[in-house]
């Protein structure tokens, strides 16, 4: 029945490729098809790039613009938290593609969700990154950890549990450094997924957070 219905879509969309409306009937398509986060993280792509206050070396408001993400992506997916949490993921992603090591096939590219490679660049150039007191004060400061801490609250949430994504999180680390992601574990890493898992915890639980209630807790420096 999948296969039937993507036949039925690769067909209309040849179809439509031969009239001079070719464009918006294709859009149109698209938006009946698309998943829900894809649209959500389209959308917040642009409000990072266009919208977002430029990024500050003041943690209380590179907080805030979190926060701001958060509810951005809460207002798009029309309090939908899955799909918030989970289009926040990739909307902060600090790269814009991942090209490990594998053994036999070697260097392999994994794109990311498309996105034009000019406005990528804009929006991984406002990503907050002075979040914690020992954050790096150089071009990328804990940006990465903006990922880790929106992908655990959406794995909590949606598992309901601590330790599926505590295990996948150590898993990911794991994996960075298998596939030369990374040249070792990061107990930052780690931590930020922590605090990802007690922010999707009281989001499961139905209370009315906001990251910056879980990234300005007290923090250990590593």
């Amino acid at each position: 029945m999948k296969f039937r219905a993507v036949q039925i879509f690769a067909t209309a969309a040849l179809l439509f490729s031969f009239t001079g409306k070719a464009h918006a009937q294709f859009d149109f398509l698209r938006k009946i098809f698309e998943p829900p986060v894809f649209s959500v993280t389209r959308d917040l792509r642009t409000y990072i790039r266009t919208e977002l206050p430029p990024v500050s070396h003041d943690r209380e408001s590179e907080l805030h613009d979190i926060d701001l993400i958060y509810l951005k992506a809460m207002e798009l997916s029309r309090r939908h938290v899955s799909t918030a949490l989970l289009a926040a993921s990739i909307a902060v992603l600090n790269r814009t593609d991942i090209k490990p090591t594998f053994p036999l096939l070697g260097i392999v590219t994994l794109p990311l969700p498309a996105e034009d490679s000019a406005g990528a660049a804009t929006r991984i150039d406002k990503l907050p990154r002075y979040i914690f007191p020992d954050s790096p004060q150089d071009k990328w400061g804990d940006s990465d950890k903006l990922v880790h801490f929106f992908g655990s609250a959406y794995l909590t949430y949606e598992s309901g549990a601590r330790p599926i994504p505590e295990a996948v999180g150590k898993f990911v680390e794991k994996g960075e450094v298998a596939l030369k992601l990374d040249t070792a574990a990061d107990p930052r890493d780690l931590f930020a997924n922590s605090l990802g898992q007690e922010f999707g915890r009281a989001l499961s639980d139905g209370r009315n957070a906001l990251p910056s209630d879980y990234l300005s807790a007290k923090y250990i420096k590593k």
